[in-house]
């Protein structure tokens, strides 16, 4: 058997004892009950339940708050809700009904309802905040049913705040459609370098090995250094 063989066959002892390892992980996660009362939204007020909205995003959104105050060091809160006028972010139909009625007057409500509780209870200035998704809206509108916006990777956009973030400013602009950056492009591996900077990691350090004893980068991106305080 070859070496490459032994690294990437499905029963290499390493990659099998790796995934058990991760699923005691996540089984020992799920099953504790720190993290089921901290995801028991119902635990919290009324008056604080629907400063978030009664909405799927907006208790999850809740539910982050919680998780962080346990001491979970990341979390993810993903908009996808399939009610109200199909709320996702994926406008290919019914643009901007679905903007004005639904996804804006929620975001603008959940979004601070989250920062404004995390800096209330001190939470916000230890805490990296990233309002990001995985690609842009085409700039010009289709002819779809009632007009809508496809998918999109010329230029798009990130909010920052909390722990580490100089925030109060826009880096970089696009050219008059919203298409092409024309001013400090960044790339999304130059946001993920700022986070682990931010964590305390060097983003270009090669101290981490694949399976070959090969170093490998953690990422390959520079720091946004506009971005820190």
């Amino acid at each position: 058997m070859t070496t490459f063989e032994r690294v990437r066959g499905p029963h290499d002892a390493v990659a099998t004892g790796g995934f058990g390892r991760y699923r005691d992980h996540a089984l020992e996660m799920i099953q504790n009950p720190t993290v089921a009362r901290a995801l028991d939204v119902t635990q919290e007020s009324v008056e604080v339940r629907e400063k978030y909205g009664m909405t799927l995003f907006g208790q999850s959104a809740l539910a982050a708050r919680r998780l962080v105050e346990i001491g979970v060091k990341v979390v993810t809160v993903f908009w996808d809700t399939w009610t109200d006028n199909n709320a996702a972010w994926d406008t290919h139909h019914n643009h901007h009904p679905r903007l004005k009625d639904g996804l804006l007057p929620k975001f603008d409500q959940i979004v601070p309802a989250f920062l404004d509780d995390m800096q209330s209870r001190g939470l916000l200035d230890e805490t990296l905040v990233l309002v990001i998704s995985e690609h842009g809206r085409t700039p010009a509108i289709t002819r779809t049913v009632g007009g809508g916006r496809e998918h999109w990777a010329g230029a798009y956009w990130g909010m920052f705040f909390g722990a580490g973030i100089k925030i109060g400013q826009v880096i970089g602009a696009t050219d008059r459609h919203g298409a092409y950056p024309v001013s400090r492009p960044t790339h999304p591996n130059d946001i993920l370098a700022t986070v682990y900077y931010l964590l305390g990691f060097d983003p270009h350090q090669t101290t981490i090995f694949d399976r070959t004893g090969r170093p490998i980068p953690i990422i390959e991106g520079d720091v946004v250094t506009e971005m820190l305080a």
